[in-house]
């Protein structure tokens, strides 16, 4: 079972410190379980440092001041926005990739064209 972000970030900072603290206890069991060859399913471990992980960052993220969730930009302009007209991309990406010929290219161009 892993913890979500989106879940976490309903939480109050003091919960998220106690989550942090509980994670961080059960990352110590799995540990000594591990040493003691009594863990069997040792992805726990993993899984144990990832949701500690996640819980820091949206604890960083609430102390921070961080905005909760940005939303994402609409994908499509809206009638009567004053917003400027894209270039088109196509022209400037065809100019940035076609290779440049060098001296040495035209000169074998040259003698293979004579022979």
């Amino acid at each position: 079972m892993s913890l979500e972000a989106k879940d976490l970030r309903g939480n109050d900072p003091d919960e998220l410190r106690r989550t942090v603290r509980k994670l961080e206890e059960d990352l110590f069991k799995h540990k000594l379980k591990k040493t003691t060859n009594q863990l069997e399913n040792t992805m726990l471990i993993r899984n144990t440092r990832r949701d500690i992980a996640r819980v820091n960052t949206v604890l960083a993220e609430r102390l921070r001041g961080a905005p909760v969730a940005a939303a994402a930009k609409p994908a499509v302009a809206v009638e009567g926005a004053d917003a400027p007209a894209a270039k088109p991309v196509k022209a400037a990406a065809a100019k940035a990739t076609k290779p440049k010929a060098t001296a040495k290219a035209t000169t074998a161009k040259k003698t293979a064209k004579e022979t």
